[in-house]
């Protein structure tokens, strides 16, 4: 009886862990960003908006068709950025157009500043999203202190899931320089033929969202990231410094021959006020890949260049980089895939453009403690998203494992009794690469 009490266990496990295998595990045990902050309602028309306040983080969910609107207000002397990120479901079904546009507008009507984030393939749901930025310059758009509007606006194609999209809104001020303030020029310089480093890697957790990046620096990470989930990693780069970033993708072992998904995997790049620098993606067929890039030097004068990639990297601070593994990838693998990420920040640290204010409070430049804080763990509400790492990981590929871990403790649950009284008595001791682009 007591065997076969074992073996019961053991199937009844066995059952449970092969439901869990399925499609809906896939799916179910990616860990997803929570969205952060104060709960707010987007408004139907530009004057029932709610005020956004500098500094605060707020959630809302839109619906197949929603346009909402939330009121800003500004002065006239601090540049301004207004980020949203919407987050599906993973393996959500969405199309290539898919996604959120964003817009900010002075009261008057006129478009300050707009950007739209969409998912660029078929399927290929994850957090996708931006910023809009009222940058104060000399004869700039939207200098004048007033009530300005944000308004978030989803698309969906009518085949696409119509479930409700979870978003965070962030709101972040920077500080006017100083009336003497003479910043570095811009600087648009890539290196052309970087040498990824080497070393001996180290493990890092990436985060679920920007909260809780894990916080790395020069260096080789070892991470793994599962079909249809996108983990997040911060950099430290300081004023005149540039990140160059290696991500190699493994080989997996085949769900089925010739299994292939396009824009398999993916990396994003993000300024630290969440606003996108970047992106590139390659196909995934259970071979290994790699993908690279670079940003440009960091300069406050790089926000008055044409380019987006250079404008972007405007401030010191985290940056950000996502990397992403499409939900079709599943289809083709089992398990999550290893990825290594070799990066290296570069370039002395230049002084400060002169910040009339603190910009290091508001997020914006780096803290002295910041480097030894990049030790490649999640910086904050991490342990349920590796909790759920962990669930996720042993259901596609460690099944054996857990089948076996039962077994065990069934059979010292039997042998407690017996253990118990034979310590009555005295018992013995136990004994490749080619030129990044920039992004």
């Amino acid at each position: 009886m007591r065997g076969r009490g074992l073996w019961v266990a053991v199937a009844v496990a066995g059952v449970t862990l092969a439901g869990l295998q399925g499609t809906a595990l896939a799916d179910a045990a990616v860990p997803v960003w929570q969205p952060q902050g104060t709960a707010v309602k987007g408004a139907a028309t530009t004057a029932e908006a709610q005020a956004l306040t500098p500094g605060g983080t707020y959630k809302d969910t839109l619906k197949v068709g929603d346009t909402k609107y939330y009121g800003v207000d500004l002065d006239a002397k601090s540049s301004a950025y207004l980020s949203a990120f919407a987050i599906p479901k993973p393996g959500a079904k969405v199309a290539y157009g898919d996604g959120i546009d964003l817009k900010l507008q002075s009261a008057d009507g006129t478009d300050c500043d707009s950007f739209d984030a969409h998912f660029d393939n078929d399927g290929a749901a994850r957090p996708v999203g931006g910023y809009t930025a009222r940058t104060i310059e000399k004869d700039g758009r939207c200098q004048e202190a007033n009530r300005y509007t944000l308004e978030i606006k989803r698309e969906s194609a009518g085949t696409s899931d119509p479930a409700e999209w979870p978003v965070e809104i962030r709101f972040m001020s920077e500080p006017a320089l100083k009336a003497d303030a003479k910043p570095a020029p811009a600087s648009s310089a890539t290196e052309a033929s970087p040498t990824p480093v080497t070393g001996t890697p180290k493990p890092a957790q990436g985060g679920t969202s920007f909260d809780n990046a894990a916080a790395i620096k020069s260096g080789i990470w070892n991470d793994k990231v599962l079909p249809g989930e996108t983990r997040f990693y911060k950099v430290p780069v300081d004023w005149g410094q540039h990140a160059v970033l290696f991500a190699d993708f493994a080989n997996a072992p085949a769900a089925k021959e010739n299994g292939f998904q396009s824009a398999g995997v993916r990396v994003d790049a993000y300024n630290p006020a969440r606003g996108h620098i970047d992106d590139d993606t390659e196909s995934y067929a259970g071979k290994q890949t790699s993908i690279t890039g670079q940003t440009v030097p960091v300069s406050y004068a790089n926000r008055f260049e044409s380019g987006s990639k250079v404008s972007a990297t405007r401030f010191a601070g985290w940056y950000y980089f996502a990397v992403s593994v499409h939900p079709g990838v599943k289809d083709a693998v089992n398990g999550p895939i290893g990825v290594t990420l070799r990066l290296d920040v570069k370039g002395a640290v230049a002084p400060s453009p002169g910040y009339d204010g603190d910009a290091a409070k508001a997020g914006f430049g780096i803290g002295g403690d910041d480097l030894a804080k990049a030790d490649g763990t999640a910086t904050g509400g991490g342990s349920s998203s590796s909790t759920m790492r962990l669930v996720a990981f042993a259901a596609l590929g460690a099944g054996t494992v857990l089948l076996l871990s039962l077994a065990v403790w069934v059979v010292a649950a039997r042998r407690r009794p017996r253990v118990a009284a034979a310590a009555q008595s005295p018992q013995p001791p136990q004994s490749g690469y080619g030129p990044p682009p920039a992004w």
